[in-house]
């Protein structure tokens, strides 16, 4: 059964690499969003397989986000386990309390963090929110989070990670059509199980 336990511990390795261990809470949910999405391209899966939203603000992953709030959360989640990894600081962040146990990810499942961290862990969150408004899966429901009178929050298709974000200097989001279309594939499998 999926548990919250893969995203608690990536929340917890993003901020055991920060200074003290700490991170602001939007800055850790948009590299959680670069990492899922980087991975997904990579291999045909998400590393936490939380589900994301586009907000005003930008890209957030839902469950990750409830789960530092200590909101519901659409996967099962043990609130105790939670504790014993990271815990709020102020309004807007968190801090690991523990060191991660690595022995929830895979091997490409780190590699895809580590990745992420080295690109863009030196960015604030304000950055990355800018960062996350370049890329389609925000552009796809702009004009809805604009307009007023409308929602501002939209679920995500995952399909739109498949699409290339040719604004972003890294080069990680441009991947040849080939692998795409074979990552894609295998997504499609994961999901129809």
């Amino acid at each position: 059964m999926k548990t919250t336990r893969k995203i608690i511990q990536a929340l917890a390795y993003i901020a055991y690499q920060q200074p003290n261990h700490e991170v602001n809470s939007m800055k850790a949910y948009k590299l959680l969003w670069l990492a899922d999405r980087y991975h997904l391209r990579q291999t045909g899966r998400t590393i936490t397989g939380d589900t994301f939203y586009a907000l005003p603000h930008g890209v957030v992953p839902s469950d990750a986000k409830n789960v530092v709030e200590h909101q519901p959360t659409h996967i099962p989640n043990d609130v105790d386990y939670c504790d014993r990894y990271i815990q709020r600081v102020g309004k807007y962040g968190y801090k690991a309390v523990s060191e991660p146990d690595l022995m929830v990810f895979s091997e490409s499942d780190q590699e895809a963090l580590d990745k992420i961290l080295q690109n863009y862990g030196g960015m604030d969150q304000y950055q990355l929110e800018c960062l996350s408004h370049e890329f389609p899966e925000w552009l796809a429901y702009k004009d809805q989070i604009k307009a007023d009178n409308m929602p501002k929050a939209y679920k995500i298709d995952l399909e739109y990670f498949f699409c290339d974000a040719e604004k972003d200097q890294s080069g990680l989001f441009v991947d040849d059509p080939e692998l795409l279309s074979l990552t894609k594939q295998m997504f499609h499998e994961f999901t129809a199980c």
